[in-house]
């Protein structure tokens, strides 16, 4: 059936069948598993002496190609992932130099470190043709310890991530992939700011309540207690929504989220109530020791104990926004307009790097000055938000 899946360009078929062919002609083998109701997948990867090499996830109606394309930007990310546009670079060199963007969260805390050696990646802005350095260690989560170990490396190795890394069918639909989840990242701190006491960036609408759309409640959900999830949604800074659901469990001492951005205020919801599917599918012990560490860490300081129940969003403002209807979801060519847009009127800089392009596949990195990039709290790492702009 040639259907095209939100946010993506080509069809499902086609995609996956690119993909898989890939995949193929490298000798790499996958298998593939699904929940009972097809709204989970999962796909391994394996190397010609049956070795396990990655894995990937995907959750929803598209669930499957999901799985496949996260699998891939996996295997190339931790086993092949080389940049081809890498350089050292003094520290304070850079940022006195016009490689450093101006808007670069990390600038202003990095001038307090003694100067020394870092490696930096080269990423090209979107909308000209400006290039700027970052420092590889932001953005390539498989990074090398370098023999000159510096105290800027060990700060900036705190704030490591693979948010922005996007695989895609074309560059398009990978960077729309990878700017919503830098902005998706950002808006979560900003809701914990928000949460702990700290006023959210002055570009953020308020976070409000909100009722899910009947429309989605057809699909054959195994979430236990769908009444007690509270979905919580707001306005981005890029015109796009931002939506995470929060839901006591017995599985974790945290309260267990999700959360997915996009133009379609229907897509964003159903991406955060399917991501919160796939973390309910997939938890396992593993994340359960990892949740108990945060928990423990978060509860030696009063204030950021409040993150781990999140308890207190009944106290937000209420939209019902259970009549929303998928019926009026744009088309891709849309959401890249309105990405294209929304960073031209707020005078933002998408910044990306291409790791790997073929024909009908592409792996990109996406970086946006000025948002905040950083680990989560709730998996284990205490790291502080840094400031806004």
């Amino acid at each position: 059936m040639d259907i095209v899946p939100t946010e993506r360009q080509l069809n499902a078929n086609h995609a996956i069948e690119n993909i898989i062919k890939w995949f193929e002609a490298h000798d790499i083998h996958s298998s593939l598993t699904t929940s009972r109701n097809y709204l989970v997948a999962t796909v391994q990867l394996f190397n010609s002496k049956n070795e396990f090499l990655a894995s990937g996830a995907g959750k929803g109606p598209w669930a499957i190609i999901g799985a496949y394309y996260e699998a891939f930007e996996h295997l190339l990310l931790e086993h092949q992932f080389i940049s081809t546009d890498t350089s050292i670079r003094s520290l304070h060199y850079w940022l006195g130099s016009e490689d450093h963007h101006a808007d670069c969260l990390f600038g202003k805390p990095l001038k307090a470190y003694e100067d020394g050696p870092l490696t930096f990646s080269r990423y090209y802005s979107l909308l000209n043709a400006r290039t700027y350095l970052i420092p590889e260690v932001l953005i390539n989560p498989f990074y090398k310890e370098p023999l000159i170990n510096s105290d800027a490396f060990q700060f900036l190795k705190s704030y490591s991530v693979n948010s922005g890394w996007a695989s895609g069918s074309t560059f398009e639909e990978a960077i729309v992939h990878g700017a919503n989840e830098v902005i998706e990242c950002h808006h979560m701190s900003e809701l914990y700011k928000h949460y702990i006491g700290h006023n959210p960036s002055s570009g953020s609408e308020g976070f409000y309540k909100i009722k899910l759309p009947s429309a989605l409640l057809v699909h054959p959900l195994s979430i236990p207690d769908l009444d007690q999830v509270t979905v919580v949604m707001s306005k981005t800074i890029l015109g796009s929504y931002f939506c995470t659901c929060v839901l006591l469990s017995d599985l974790s001492p945290m309260a267990l989220r999700s959360s997915g951005v996009s133009y379609s205020e229907y897509h964003a919801i159903e991406q955060a109530l399917f991501e919160l599917e796939e973390t309910i599918e997939l938890f396992n012990t593993k994340r359960r020791d990892g949740e108990i560490q945060a928990a423990n860490l978060l509860s030696c300081t009063p204030k950021l104990s409040r993150l781990i129940k999140l308890s207190s969003l009944d106290e937000l403002p209420y939209k019902d926004l259970s009549s929303l209807s998928p019926t009026s979801e744009y088309k891709f060519c849309d959401h890249y307009r309105n990405l294209i847009q929304a960073l031209d009127d707020n005078n933002c800089t998408l910044l990306f790097h291409t790791a790997f392009q073929t024909t009908n596949i592409w792996l990109v990195s996406v970086f946006i000055p000025g948002l905040e990039r950083f680990n989560v709290i709730d998996k284990g790492h205490w790291v502080v938000p840094l400031g806004t702009k």
